[in-house]
């Protein structure tokens, strides 16, 4: 990275990270839509009702992979933004490992509590075959999960966003391969869709595991990040928890929210609601994958621009960045709310399921235009190191606003107060996100 080719090539700076991030992020997120495709093609609602049943355990894993992987990936750019490049590899290694250790202790833990954790979820009766199915493979697949997101950042923080957008086209294709003939030509039913994640996965670590090898064989200076020997360092893992704590507590909140989604939504709809907000849900994931994809080609170059003392030009990438997610809003909101039928009738066949995804995208819809600039937001905030208002915005957002809203609106409206509670939880942590960056504006 270059301060002049920054400042002279904003925008392009910013579409070189962004443009392949976001396509690897929209790639990555292909695999659970596709996925949710043959599972409700071929296994039917039920299948997408388990499935979405046992997501907040996968938002733990995602929760552990972001904060590592964010907190690392930011040390790691700024240290090489003021030249420490030495220092910047050490972080990448120790990153690496640390989400290692922790996925695979987060499998073991699940697996000796399998059963005990089906009845915290509620998992009803008539779905225990089809989630022990699923989730027994899930607690294979998902430290591969957790480490490929970690390469996937430090390959960005690089300066190769490119070679992850070229695994994850690899990638994608493949899973959408084995989802048809473990699916629908084998008929091996959820599990096969289990495997087919499994064996995505592996390839995705396997590819980005070569190129750091690759690296590795050429000097520091030549090839950046490489593996390589290093020495444990609890200050370090300190920083790195800390930086990485708002994506933490983001996708924890998401763990919680979703728990507490799918607790009212089988109050209120029972199994076809929680299908219904499985199918709506893979629309706000492709926005969230975009949005985090240029959140993601945003921070290494904050990041550096901060280490060097460039806070304008921080201030400006992170303006350049809303402008981008706030137009791709403007088209999820104007596509979903006209086209919403027919949306939701490539995933399921079921008349009411159908019913209740074109009705409920009508009232959620505003989430698109709020949404991109909290998270946003909360990126920016991480990527200048400033780790308390970045957990403050996705505390807001993902916990504390949230699970009022859940619980208040759902008593009082029934399933349309679930469908409403994300837009105005978003439209209040905007203003909290507004209130911060009016403080720091001289960052900001």
């Amino acid at each position: 990275m270059n301060i002049q080719e920054i400042k002279n090539h904003k925008v392009g700076s910013i579409l070189q990270f962004a443009i392949p991030s976001t396509i690897g992020m929209v790639l990555s997120c292909m695999i659970t839509i596709t996925d949710g495709f043959f599972t409700g093609n071929f296994i039917g609602s039920g299948g997408l009702a388990a499935v979405n049943l046992g997501l907040p355990v996968l938002y733990l894993y995602l929760a552990v992979g972001l904060m590592i992987g964010v907190g690392g990936s930011v040390i790691c750019g700024i240290e090489n933004g003021s030249g420490n490049h030495k220092k910047a590899n050490e972080v990448f290694n120790q990153s690496m490992i640390l989400s290692l250790l922790v996925s695979v202790g987060i499998s073991l833990l699940f697996g000796l509590f399998f059963n005990p954790v089906m009845k915290l979820l509620k998992v009803p009766a008539e779905l225990c075959p089809l989630f022990k199915d699923y989730y027994s493979v899930f607690l294979i697949f998902c430290p591969l999960m957790v480490l490929d997101s970690v390469f996937g950042m430090f390959l960005r923080a690089d300066g190769k966003p490119q070679v992850y957008m070229m695994i994850n086209i690899l990638t994608v294709i493949l899973n959408a391969v084995l989802d048809y003939v473990f699916a629908a030509k084998l008929g091996f039913g959820i599990k096969g869709i289990a495997f087919a994640s499994l064996g995505t996965l592996l390839l995705s670590v396997i590819f980005c595991s070569l190129y750091f090898l690759r690296t590795g064989k050429s000097n520091q200076a030549e090839c950046g990040l490489k593996f390589g020997i290093f020495s444990w360092n609890k200050e370090e893992i300190a920083k790195t928890f800390l930086n990485g704590s708002s994506e933490f507590i983001g996708e924890l909140a998401g763990c919680i929210s979703m728990y507490c989604y799918n607790f009212v939504l089988l109050k209120y709809s029972g199994q076809d609601g929680v299908a219904a907000f499985t199918i709506l849900g893979y629309s706000i994931f492709i926005f969230s994958m975009i949005t985090i994809g240029f959140g993601e080609g945003m921070c290494p170059l904050v990041s550096f621009c901060f280490g060097a003392k460039e806070e304008n030009l921080c201030r400006d990438l992170r303006k350049i960045t809303n402008r981008f997610i706030f137009v791709f809003g403007v088209i999820f909101a104007a596509g979903l709310f006209f086209g919403a039928e027919i949306y939701a009738r490539i995933f399921v066949k079921e008349g009411q399921v159908i019913g209740m995804v074109t009705h409920g995208l009508k009232i959620f819809v505003p989430v698109f235009l709020l949404q991109g600039f909290n998270m946003i937001g909360s990126m920016y905030f991480t990527s200048c190191g400033m780790a308390k208002e970045s957990a403050i915005i996705s505390a807001a957002r993902g916990i504390v606003i949230l699970l009022i809203t859940i619980f208040v609106f759902s008593a009082l409206w029934g399933l349309d107060g679930i469908w409403l509670t994300a837009p105005v939880t978003e439209a209040i942590t905007l203003g909290i996100s507004m209130y911060f960056i009016s403080r720091k504006v001289h960052l900001v």
